[in-house]
């Protein structure tokens, strides 16, 4: 392990011998931490300002999945149900009994059954950008789905980028053309292999936890940005419906990835949310 200022990095060896590698940010007062979990595309440094908030207040624990950044491939297919074990096996490598989870997009889905897995380890959780179910066949959806596909198609150091670059809103693209260039830049830093994305990206349009919601109790909170092209904000609120102890609350000025796009405002309502 490696330390640096408050931050500390490491690998975790999973059971098959895989290894994930993670940091960890922000002073241990004591409190219960915050296990982030990412979306499709791009590594832990995407975290970025967002991280850097929450580490104010909280011990923030990340993690790179199987085959992105410094961690090891993944020789099989996963569905979300496997990288939550993943998720589980860092906390148990890491000693950490109670975690607050936050996930977006697949990492949303990956959080939902962490939480549906492991109910004793989280304590509160958040979910956004993220549906009950991945895969829907409505017109709108097929061209969602088929302008992801075509990313891709791109020469590997660019299949990423590209990925990144759609799911942002085309008026953060327009309004903030430098942080654009900066995300595209940490993306292509360390690509992802694009067999590992196509794997990641078949494990969300696999994903349905639609008749096991309803088992998730503890305090939820389901963010949407009102920019949303890629997914919208109605399957974000169905999801919150179907879990009985959540709220659901829309970000302005949004899309898809509130991370990237209403850092700090997504920062404080987590903040708030946990406290």
């Amino acid at each position: 392990m490696s330390a640096n200022g408050d931050a500390e990095s490491g690998f975790i060896t999973l059971q098959d011998e895989g290894r994930l590698a993670y940091q960890i940010h922000g002073p241990n007062r004591g409190g219960v931490p915050l296990l982030l979990i990412r979306p499709l595309g791009g590594t832990m440094a995407l975290w970025g300002e967002f991280r850097e908030h929450l580490a104010r207040e909280f011990r923030v624990i990340s993690f790179d999945r199987r085959g992105t950044g410094q961690s090891s491939p993944d020789p099989a297919w996963p569905t979300t149900r496997d990288l939550a074990q993943d998720g589980i096996q860092v906390l148990a490598r890491l000693g950490v009994p109670r975690v607050h989870v936050f996930g977006i997009s697949l990492g949303g889905m990956v959080a939902t059954w962490l939480t549906l897995l492991a109910p004793m380890r989280v304590a509160r959780l958040c979910l956004a950008s993220t549906p009950a179910r991945g895969l829907a066949l409505s017109a709108t959806d097929f061209r969602r789905e088929l302008g992801l596909a075509m990313c891709f198609a791109r020469a590997r150091e660019n299949v990423e980028a590209k990925l990144v670059e759609r799911i942002l809103s085309s008026r953060f693209r327009a309004a903030h053309p430098e942080k654009v260039a900066e995300i595209k830049r940490i993306v292509q830093s360390e690509p992802a292999s694009r067999t590992t994305l196509i794997k990641h990206a078949h494990a969300g349009l696999r994903h349905d936890a639609r008749a096991e919601v309803k088992h998730i109790h503890a305090p939820t909170l389901v963010l949407a940005g009102q920019r949303d092209t890629l997914l919208g904000m109605k399957p974000a609120r169905a999801l919150s419906d179907a879990i009985a102890r959540s709220s659901f609350e829309s970000v302005p000025d949004s899309g898809h990835d509130l991370t990237l796009e209403q850092a700090r405002v997504t920062a404080q309502r987590l903040s708030e949310f946990l406290r």
